[in-house]
Formats: C-alpha cells, sequence, structure tokens
C-alpha cells in the first residue's frame, strides 16, 4: 500500500495578503494574474453568486457596493468581474481601463488593513 504526502498549507496573513495584491496594483498583467492572485490566497470565490444582489448578475449594479463591502463580499466582486470576462470576453481589460479592478482591489487591502486606501 502506498503512502500519501499531506502538505499543509499555512495561513497567509493579512500583511502577506496586502503585499501580494499591492504588487499585483503595480505590475498589472492579463486575467490570469487575477485569478493566481485569488487561488493562491484561497479567496477565489466558487460561489461568488451567492454573495450577489442581482439576478442575472448585474455586474455594474454590484460594483455599487464597493463602498461598503467587506473582505469576503470584495474578493467575490474580483471574481465577478473575472467570471464576467469568461462570458464576455475583454470585459476585464475594458474595467481595468476605468480603474474598476484596482478600485476592487484597494477595497481588498482597506478591508485587511482596517484603514481607507489611496491610490
Amino acid at each position: 500500500m502506498g503512502r500519501c504526502l499531506i502538505i499543509r498549507s499555512r495561513r497567509i496573513t493579512n500583511e502577506e495578503k496586502i503585499n501580494r495584491i499591492q504588487s499585483v496594483i503595480e505590475n498589472p498583467s492579463n486575467e490570469g494574474l487575477y485569478y493566481k492572485l485569488l487561488e493562491d490566497m484561497g479567496n477565489l470565490k466558487g460561489d461568488y453568486g451567492d454573495y450577489m444582489t442581482t439576478d442575472p448578475i448585474n455586474c455594474d449594479v454590484e460594483l455599487n457596493r464597493l463602498p461598503v463591502a467587506d473582505y469576503e463580499l470584495a474578493t467575490a466582486l474580483m471574481t465577478m468581474l473575472l467570471r464576467e470576462d469568461h462570458f464576455s470576453n475583454g470585459s476585464f481589460v475594458r474595467r481595468y481601463r476605468v480603474g474598476q479592478v484596482d478600485a476592487v482591489l484597494n477595497r481588498m487591502i482597506e478591508t485587511l488593513a482596517g484603514k481607507k486606501v489611496t491610490s
């Protein structure tokens, strides 16, 4: 009978998350980088739709909730933007260009740090 190696991943601290998010803000890339960020931090929301108030999901309406979003909602909103691009190719780039992607990332930092982030 073979043996199974179990590797336990350590929990990422808020400070580490902030540093990773800030690095992505400072070094933007394609949507794959943003997926990897959320996955590596354990925050890619497979159930992001459960956090949304519109059905079908209306990204513009949902993004209006960003100023009061907690960390979980902010990560769900980022997942929503990534999933929107899957269904509407190019939407993530358009939202990045108008500042919505960085706004979500900055809100994630704010909630982790417990203070307002200026960009």
